[in-house]
Order: C-alpha cells, then sequence, then structure tokens
C-alpha cells in the first residue's frame, strides 16, 4: 500500500518522480516523444482557472506524463468545494513512464480516501487520437451518449509533427490542413469531450492562433468552445527550462459556453506567476468569427493592443492593390542540376537569391554562405523555377532567434540585376504586381512599412514562432494606398536607410493623423480592465 505522508501533497510527489524520471532520461528521448513535464507552479497555476463545483465530478489528463495537472487539479478542487467522488481518466503512450503515473494515481488515490473521497480511476495506455475516435464522427451515427464526456479536461498535449498519412490525422481530418502538429490533435479532440459546463484548460504552443496550417484546427476550435482566458510568457527561454526547450507557450482556457470577453494576463516567465498582470478584452476584438482565418490575436500590452486596432481600421490588404505575395520557387535539393557556385562568363548564370542575401532594407549579392550556390542555369529547363526580373519586395520566410524582428525584407528593383530572369529560393517570400510592375515608390513604401517597429509589432500579436508565411502576410490589413506612396517617397531619399529613419517617416505619415483624428473620438481599444 502506498504511504501517504501527511505534508506532501500529490503534486509534490508527482513533480518528485517526474524529476527523478527526467533526470534518467535523455533530452534526444523526450523530444522524440514530445514530452515535455509540466513544472508544479504552472500545474497550480492551470489549476487555478478552474471554477469548483461540489459532488460528483469527472476529470480527463490527455498525455498525461506523470500526472502533475490532474493531481494539482484536484488539489485545487477539493479545497474550494464539497466533492465526494472524482472519476478520473488519463492516456499514457510511453510504458516506462506508465510505471510511475500508476505510483503517483496511487498515492493520489490514498490521499484523497483519507479526506473522505472516492476516486476512480483508469489510466490508459493507449493514443488518445485513436482511443476517441467515434468523436470525430457524425453524432447521429452513434448518438451523444456513446461518446464520454467530462467536466474537466486539463492537459500538457504533446507536441510533434506528424504526416498527412498518419492514422491519427486522418481521423482527425476535419482539423488538419498541410502537415498536422499533434498537439493541435489533442486540443481538438478535447473540445469535442467536453460537457455542456465542462471547461478545458491547457498549456500549448501559440504557433495554433495563426497560419495556414492550423487554419482548419482554428475553425473546429473555436466552433466547439470558447476562450475564456489567455495567459502568455513574455521571456520565452525560461519555459520548460530543465528539458532544454525554446517555445512560445500560452496556458488557454476554454468553455462551451459562449463567453463575451476574454481575460488575458501576462507574466515574465514561471517564476513569477503570482504578480501576472490582467487585462480583460472583449472576445471579438481578439477572435474576428466572421472572418475566414479566424486569427487570434494575443497583445501582451497596451502598446500592442493599440496597433491592432490601428490595423482593424484599415480596410485594404495588397490585393486590392492588385500585389500579391508568393514564395519562392526554387527548392535546392529539387534543382541541383541547375545549381552552380561560381560565376562563369561562358555559362548562362544568372544570380539565386537565399534567404541571407536579405538583410534589413539591403540587398546584397553575391554573398556567400557555407556551400550554398550563388547562381542557377538560365535554361529551359530551370525556366520553370525562374521569375522574370522584375522590381519586388522580398522577405525572409524565417528568422532567426537572434534577429530583433520577425519580419525582415528588402527592396529589389530589376536594374540591381544584369538578366531577364532571376531565382528565388524557396526560403524566401516575395511581393510582386502579376502582369505589371511596382512602382519605385510602392517598393520603397512596403519595404519600409514590413520593416517597422509597428508592422512587427502588429506581426508578434499572432505569430509564435519564427516561420513568416505567406498566408499571414497577405491577411495584414494596409493603410491607404496614397499614404504608402509618400512614405516610399521619404524613405528613399534617406541614403541607407534603418528602423529609426523608418519608424520617425511612419509616425509622421500614418500615426499622427490616425490619433489625431480616431483615437479621441472612438476611445482606446476596449479593455475594459486592467489588473
Amino acid at each position: 500500500m502506498t504511504e501517504v505522508h501527511e505534508n506532501i501533497l500529490p503534486s509534490e510527489y508527482a513533480e518528485k518522480v517526474g524529476l527523478d524520471y527526467a533526470s534518467q532520461t535523455s533530452d534526444t528521448y523526450k523530444k522524440e516523444k514530445g514530452q515535455f513535464f509540466t513544472s508544479r507552479s504552472i500545474a497550480h497555476f492551470m489549476a487555478s482557472l478552474a471554477q469548483p463545483r461540489s459532488g460528483h465530478i469527472s476529470i480527463l489528463d490527455p498525455g498525461c506524463g506523470l500526472g502533475i495537472l490532474c493531481c494539482s487539479l484536484i488539489e485545487y478542487l477539493v479545497k474550494k468545494d464539497l466533492i465526494q467522488k472524482i472519476d478520473l481518466e488519463l492516456y499514457e503512450t510511453d510504458l516506462a513512464v506508465c510505471t510511475h503515473t500508476k505510483e503517483v494515481i496511487s498515492y493520489l488515490g490514498h490521499w484523497l480516501h483519507k479526506q473522505g473521497i472516492e476516486l476512480n480511476s483508469i489510466l490508459h495506455k493507449e493514443d488518445f487520437i485513436l482511443a476517441n475516435s467515434t468523436a470525430f464522427m457524425p453524432q447521429s451515427l452513434f448518438g451523444s451518449q456513446q461518446i464520454k464526456k467530462f467536466d474537466y479536461i486539463i492537459s500538457n498535449p504533446p507536441y510533434f509533427k506528424i504526416s498527412k498519412s498518419d492514422q491519427r490525422a486522418q481521423i482527425a481530418e476535419e482539423l488538419v490542413y498541410g502537415q498536422p502538429n499533434i498537439y493541435a490533435l489533442f486540443m481538438g479532440l478535447s473540445s469535442k469531450l467536453l460537457n455542456q459546463m465542462g471547461e478545458l484548460v491547457v498549456i500549448t504552443p501559440r504557433s495554433f492562433a495563426a497560419g495556414n496550417y492550423f487554419q482548419a484546427f482554428r475553425k473546429v476550435f473555436f466552433n466547439e468552445v470558447s476562450i475564456t482566458d489567455i495567459h502568455i510568457f513574455e521571456s520565452r527561454n525560461k519555459m520548460f527550462k530543465r528539458d532544454n526547450v525554446l517555445q512560445e507557450n500560452i496556458i488557454i482556457k476554454a468553455t462551451r459556453k459562449r463567453s463575451a470577453n476574454i481575460n488575458l494576463s501576462v507574466s515574465e516567465s514561471e517564476a513569477d506567476l503570482s504578480d501576472s498582470s490582467t487585462s480583460v478584452y472583449k472576445t471579438e476584438e481578439l477572435i474576428d468569427q466572421s472572418s475566414k482565418e479566424k486569427i487570434l490575436f494575443i497583445p501582451s500590452n497596451s502598446d500592442e493592443a493599440e496597433t491592432i486596432q490601428l490595423f482593424r481600421n484599415w480596410k485594404s490588404s495588397l490585393n486590392d492593390y492588385n500585389i500579391q505575395i508568393s514564395t519562392g520557387p526554387v527548392v535546392a535539393f529539387r534543382c541541383e542540376d541547375y545549381l552552380v557556385s561560381d560565376f562563369s562568363e561562358e555559362a548562362n548564370l544568372i544570380p539565386l537569391l537565399w534567404l541571407h542575401n536579405i538583410k534589413e532594407m539591403e540587398f546584397i549579392f553575391p554573398l556567400r554562405k557555407g556551400e550554398k550556390p550563388c547562381y542557377i542555369q538560365n535554361s529551359d529547363e530551370a525556366r520553370k523555377v525562374l521569375l522574370k526580373n522584375k522590381n519586388y519586395i522580398l522577405i525572409r520566410r524565417f528568422s532567426s532567434k537572434e534577429d530583433k524582428s520577425r519580419l525582415i525584407c528588402a527592396p529589389y528593383f530589376e536594374s540591381q540585376t544584369n538578366s531577364d530572369w532571376i531565382g528565388l529560393e524557396n526560403h524566401l517570400n516575395y511581393i510582386h504586381r502579376p502582369n505589371g510592375e511596382l512602382s519605385e515608390d510602392e517598393v520603397w513604401g512596403i519595404s519600409a512599412l514590413f520593416n517597422s517597429s509597428l508592422f512587427d509589432t502588429y506581426f508578434r500579436t499572432f505569430n509564435g514562432n519564427t516561420q513568416v508565411g505567406a498566408s499571414e502576410l497577405k491577411q495584414i490589413k494596409m493603410p491607404p494606398h496614397q499614404s504608402i506612396i509618400e512614405i516610399g517617397q521619404a524613405v528613399k531619399k534617406i541614403e541607407n536607410p534603418r528602423r529609426n529613419d523608418i519608424d520617425k517617416i511612419i509616425n509622421n505619415t500614418l500615426l499622427l493623423k490616425y490619433y489625431d483624428q480616431n483615437r479621441r473620438s472612438s476611445g482606446d481599444f476596449a479593455r475594459i480592465g486592467v489588473a
């Protein structure tokens, strides 16, 4: 029989077991399993988001690890209200972990027994998605009584990419577009397993908030549940630090009951969770349910909130100005036969532009980096992946962790290359006018906007990783075309314009005018309470 120590809570016991397990397990193994255990401080914070209820309750912990989340939740609920019975279901596929999970749940059961509370627990040693596949089938086929639903679901789901051919991705097809990540499948399924008054609390990467790959997930998730609480961490390198993970995570709470408001709290890291600052936003200000993209905006301060409001006042996208954003067509490993490292006068070669050729407001060529070829053949065979040489704005699709800005782009002009064609590698996006030409002022103006602090701030409110997708750029609303031209005319007069120069011009051209005309009349972005 498991001995219950009077001064040791189940969550403490779980954390101790977890530390012992983690010290004996390699980072490589944990990464392969998408396995990063939740700390006790975060588990307690997540538990505190739940609304207590009395009597007989049911709890689900999918991907439970060592059970610290459900232990923390139960401790919190038992402390807050009179509970007689708890049905607890857990899922874990790693058999090495399950041995320790059993030990933790046994301790939890005896701890509850001493307080006169009955615990009925089931540890499923099987895949959470596969075991609950009927939740993705039409209700009419099985009837709602066939799908077990829960009062509380608390989760730190695994996160790793799976292929579209994976059986789990095929079962959860309605959540999938492109290459899915397992955590989105866990969240989507969990939203379907809540009962009518159920609550879901999850710590997860924030990458689901925007982008094409998660658009199908967002459509389903926001239809099933309504977010009531979001917590963000300003210092991403302090999360899961003992597992050497660098990930932008958020904590969210969602319910089946529609919520008019979202509580958004911020802390630097888990160390100062108790000192979080909290703002309250209207739900429609952070999620436009009527839009196709259903992007979730997550402002961490009042400046970011006001920036979102500014962009919402603009009604046009680049597409409205007959301007499009595309991705570089040269995929290096597929075009190896056409790529050439060194220039030769005899060969018919044209520049191949890579991510490293693009600096902030500066196009640099040639510029060698490692073994990357600088040229591509100008041949009939290669022509299918080449672009006509004309004016473009070139944007990095990826920023490094060291970059101060997510958006890094450069103006490119036809005159910079003595060729009818150019090659753009697949890690670049490019802005262009199909069947036409971007004017010099447009190139300078759009380049300046995307390199500005204003656009970088806005982009960070919905983008939670270092990737800059064309689909995310396409949805960004732009200022009036005439303002773009005015910015371009001012920027091109400056030799080697940099961020400070650009910000001053944008401030004078856009922001002062906006705040003079709108801010006092429409009021601040609706933060209806600040704690």
